[in-house]
């Protein structure tokens, strides 16, 4: 391998492939042309294993996609892929497809050891928006709305907050790409594309050439990615199958995700995605005129989730926040649509009933 450092390389996993560890997190190629590596590293909190940041190389410059979860064991894993590859981080660009501190987390550390930082205009108004203390009692008004108790709306505000980056509040530096715009590495040139659902500002990058993506979490093969609710009138449920529609027929051939690896055909997953998305909407709505005025909270286990309900306060909060903010993202949809109406009761609390015909 041209440039390779000192990594452990073929240790169990071909010659394409070092270890980074001893916990069994590795480096490996997983295109030639451009020539991309999938660095593993270790996810925090939720039942997702891993995440990824990929190194693109090509003219002797190298372009970092997302950047894991902040801890130093993660920091050293993400060096020494770097160091395996003979890229001096000093010279690399890092771009990040949105703001949540799995993709994230290593920003200072790669911004101290001389790394340029690229975040696209809709992430950085992500990170204006998202993570300041005002968004966090938005979150926890909305969730009381729906009849969660006070306490637990905390708690899931709380958590989600504390995932979310503002490199601005940080003083880490960094540029901003608009949407539509092109990012270099050497004779690349990789589009930013808006993909919103997941987060409104998250983009990914698309290379022509080859047909590959880096997508962030727009779409997963592991799981459906999760889709919250924002704020008051919109519909991230409707931008997500809007998006994924979009990406399936955009023709990806090589579809790099912030978790796992393509399992398929890429624009199956991205239609079966947006189907699921449709089905959950469709069964909320079943369970509004089943029972009408029940509240956001009584229609969360309506909803289809493989998730303990008669153990939820023993379940992880970042996992109930998950099922929690994306049933009310579709209760927010089928209000948007016009299949289901809103109305507070004497406490302030919503309830929820099918909209006359």
């Amino acid at each position: 391998m041209d440039g390779a450092g000192d990594g452990d390389w073929g240790q169990g996993c071909g010659e394409n492939c070092f270890t980074l560890d001893g916990d069994g997190f590795i480096c490996h190629r997983v295109l030639d042309a451009p020539e991309v590596w999938r660095v593993e590293l270790l996810m925090h909190d939720t039942f997702l294993p891993s995440v990824n940041a990929f190194v693109v190389r090509d003219g002797g410059e190298t372009l970092v996609v997302d950047s894991g979860t902040p801890d130093d064991f993660n920091d050293t894993r993400l060096m020494r892929a770097l160091l395996g590859l003979g890229v001096d981080p000093e010279g690399a660009t890092v771009f990040f497809t949105h703001a949540h501190i799995d993709h994230t987390g290593l920003a200072r550390e790669l911004s101290e050891a001389g790394a340029r930082l690229v975040v696209p205009e809709g992430v950085l108004a992500d990170m204006r928006r998202f993570a300041v203390p005002a968004w966090r009692e938005a979150m926890a008004a909305r969730l009381r709305a729906e009849g969660f108790g006070a306490a637990e709306s905390d708690e899931l505000a709380d958590v989600i907050w504390d995932h979310s980056r503002n490199f601005e509040a940080e003083l880490i530096p960094f540029e901003t790409v608009p949407a539509g715009g092109t990012l270099a590495c050497g004779g690349l040139s990789l589009e930013v594309v808006p993909t919103p659902g997941h987060t409104p500002g998250q983009c990914a990058l698309w290379e022509p050439r080859s047909r590959a993506a880096f997508l962030g979490d727009a779409v997963l093969f592991l799981c459906s990615t999760t889709i919250g609710f924002w704020g008051e009138g919109d519909d991230p449920i409707a931008e997500q199958v809007s998006t994924l529609r979009a990406l399936a027929a955009r023709g990806v051939e090589h579809a790099f995700m912030g978790h796992g690896l393509q399992g398929g055909e890429f624009a199956k997953r991205c239609l079966a995605n947006a189907a699921h998305h449709e089905r959950r909407s469709a069964r909320a709505l079943a369970a509004i005129g089943a029972a009408p005025g029940r509240t956001g909270f009584e229609l969360v286990p309506e909803m289809g989730w493989h998730a303990p309900f008669d153990r939820w306060s023993e379940t992880p909060a970042l996992t109930r926040w998950f099922l929690a903010s994306e049933s009310v993202a579709h209760l927010d949809h089928l209000v948007a649509t016009g299949a289901a109406r809103r109305e507070p009761d004497a406490a302030g609390v919503s309830r929820y009933f099918a909209a006359e015909r």
